[in-house]
This record gives C-alpha cells, structure tokens and sequence, in this order.
C-alpha cells in the first residue's frame, strides 16, 4: 500500500514529515512533464467549463424539461462543469503545499497579493464604474442595486465580502484569498496530524462554521485534499491504471444528478478531483490533450474576462432570438467567446505586454522576440454584471 500511494522519498512511518524549505534551482521541487501537462490540460478545460457554466440562461435542476437539448445542456451545466473549481482547487491546494509555502507565510502572502488580489481589482474595479453608470444613466436593472447608499451593498460589488463581487466568476480569486490566508492554520494540520485535519476541514466547513468567510463549503475541504496528496508525497499517477473506471464513475455521478433531478453537487464536487486527476491520463498525450496543454497560457485571462461578453451576448440574443435558434446560442457562445479572448490575449501582447503581464499577475507569457520592460517580474452596458433577467448568480454562486 505504501508503495502504491507514496514516492520512494517518503516514509511509510511519516508520510506527512514535512518537506524542507525548496531552494531556487532545486529540480526535485519541479514537477515532472507529464505531471505538469495534466495540470495544464485540466486548466484550460476547466476554465472552458466555466464559461459553458455561466453561458446563459441557467436553468435550475428541477425546471430542466425531457428533450434532448435540454439534458444535454443540464448535463453539463447543472453536472458536469460542476466540478470546475473542485478541481482547480485542488491543484492550486497542491501546488502551493507542494512548494512549502505554507511554511514561509510572508513570502505566500505576497505571492497571492500579486497573483490573486491585483487581478481581482484589475478585472473587478472597472465593472463596479460602468455598472454604476449604467444603472445610473441607462436605466438598466441589474442584481446590484448599485444606486443604493448601503455601504455593505457597495462592499460586496467592489470587494465580494460577503457574497460573489460584481464580475461575478472572480468569487473564485476571492475565495481562495481567503484560503491564502488560513493556509498556515491548514499546513500545520497536513503536517501533524492529516486525517484528523481533513475530518475537522469537513465537519467545520460542511456545517458553514466560518460563515461568509468561504463562500463555497466545499472549496476549503478540496483545497486541503490537494495539500494533503502534496504533504504527504502520495505519487500522483498512482490511480492511472484505473483511469477509465474514474472516468467511468465521474460520468454516472454526472448523470444520475441529471436522471434524479438532484440539486445537491456537494458529493460530486468532493469526488470529483480524485476522479477527474486519474482520467487525465487518457487525455494528456492525445491530439486534442496536447492542444489544451498549449492553450492554458491563454486559461486565466479567458477566466478573468469571459462575464463581459457573455452578459453582451444575452442581450444581443435576445434581439434576434426569433432568428437564431436557442441551442445555437447555447453551443455557439462558449466557443465563440474563447476565440475572442484568444485574440484579444494576443493583441495585448503585441501591444501592451507589460500592462497586460501586471493586469494576470505575472501570468501571461510574453511573445518571443519581444523584450522584456522595466518593472515586470468593456462594454456600454455593464460588462459582467449580473443582468437581473440572466441572473447568472443563480448558477455561479456554488459552481
């Protein structure tokens, strides 16, 4: 069993010892290729789940009608894409204990503050501006009664304090900000005592203990499930030689949410990383598995901007809606709208990549031949707002 789950650096008496602090250069802290192209497979299919998960119009489970086109659309929208941030999680909970920075707080922090925070107000601030205006001058009803002198209403659109902010997918950033900052306080669970860590994880965040602090329940627990696969060394493609059965059981878990018109994902979003990892493997060497490994340089910035041009493309749909046939609409948009921000992501690297290299945080690969700065380590009507008749929060609030 030891040899099954743990790399031969480990000790089946201390499978969680922790690991020393990695030194720049240190090759044994880099993941392997095959590992690293997993992750990046899974990034950008993942971040392309969430915009077929937030193109509209949602339909709860319950209302999602017999026809074909309507279980196909449920399927991945009320099952599938789902699993979205469970899995990101997840690999954001490994990559960090991976890289012990849960034993260097300061560095961890400053980090995520470049990473996480700076993106946020980049891609959050500006949509609080236009939808005021657009509230304001246009006369457009949003979910965000942005005219409101309620501070707290104000506090949720700009920063998401208490419920998803008003570019709404970056509830995600927001909640694992909150993560960052209890990563210490979960480190030194990982690090002594694992499981009983894992049992507190679910017990106290399941119940909602913590209140606004993590808006997803399930976000801390897979972010600690991924520490812990870290932590503990557990070799990570112990599980390919079952990764059909994964695969197998991931698509009947997804399917009997949609058969018994079953609302609650809580189980399928615990599950869901420990089955998805495995089925990887059947992807990542494969034509398209490699495609999506060279398209994750594009992921975050698609993530970031995606709400915008989903809210634009509602409302244009719901001028020709009479010409254009739903289901069009539907498959359409996700791929439409990730071929703009492909486009986009390569004009602004021609043009600005240093603005743009601040804007992700440092994520964005400049093009080659282009040299490097100094310094560098929307639409009218209310891009990524929530559109009172869309109401994407509806499906966003837990995906």
């Amino acid at each position: 069993m030891c040899r099954a789950f743990v790399d031969s650096s480990s000790s089946c008496a201390d499978p969680c010892k922790p690991l020393p602090h990695p030194r720049v250069g240190n090759r044994s802290y880099q993941l392997d290729t095959n590992v690293r192209q997993r992750f990046d497979l899974l990034r950008f299919v993942m971040i392309f789940g969430v915009v077929v998960l937030h193109t509209p119009q949602y339909v709860a489970i319950a209302d999602v009608g017999n026809d074909g086109f309507s279980l196909f659309k449920a399927f991945f929208q009320n099952a599938m894409f789902r699993t979205t941030v469970p899995v990101l999680t997840f690999i954001s909970g490994y990559l960090v204990f991976h890289a012990n920075l849960d034993l260097a707080p300061k560095k961890l922090l400053l980090k995520k503050a470049r990473s996480l925070l700076l993106p946020f107000l980049v891609f959050n601030l500006p949509m609080v501006a236009i939808a005021w205006l657009a509230v304001s001058f246009a006369g457009l009803k949003l979910s965000y009664d942005l005219t409101s002198s309620d501070p707290m209403v104000w506090a949720n659109a700009v920063f998401g304090l208490t419920s998803a902010p008003i570019n709404y997918p970056l509830n995600f950033l927001r909640d694992m900000m909150a993560l960052v900052l209890i990563t210490p306080l979960l480190g030194l669970l990982l690090r002594h005592m694992p499981f009983i860590g894992l049992a507190f994880c679910v017990a106290f965040f399941l119940n909602n203990l913590d209140g606004p602090f993590v808006l997803r329940d399930t976000m801390p627990i897979v972010f600690y499930m991924g520490g812990m696969v870290a932590c503990c060394k557990w070799e990570l493609r112990a599980w390919d030689e079952y990764a059909w059965p994964c695969l197998l059981v991931f698509l009947v878990l997804c399917a009997s949410i949609i058969y018994f018109r079953n609302a609650n994902t809580t189980l399928l979003r615990l599950v869901s990383p420990m089955l998805v990892w495995p089925a990887s493997a059947l992807f990542v060497q494969s034509r398209f598995g490699q495609w999506c490994v060279r398209m994750n340089k594009y992921s975050f910035f698609l993530f970031m901007a995606h709400a915008p041009v989903l809210v634009i493309s509602w409302q244009l749909y719901q001028r020709v809606g009479d010409v254009v046939p739903y289901p069009m609409y539907w498959v359409a948009t996700p791929v439409l709208t990730t071929a703009l921000m492909v486009l986009l992501y390569r004009a602004g690297m021609k043009v600005m990549p240093g603005m743009l290299q601040f804007a992700l945080g440092g994520r964005a690969r400049r093009p080659a031949g282009l040299p490097a700065q100094a310094g560098q380590a929307m639409p009218v009507a209310a891009p990524a707002v929530t559109v009172a008749n869309m109401n994407p929060s509806a499906s966003t609030t837990n995906n």
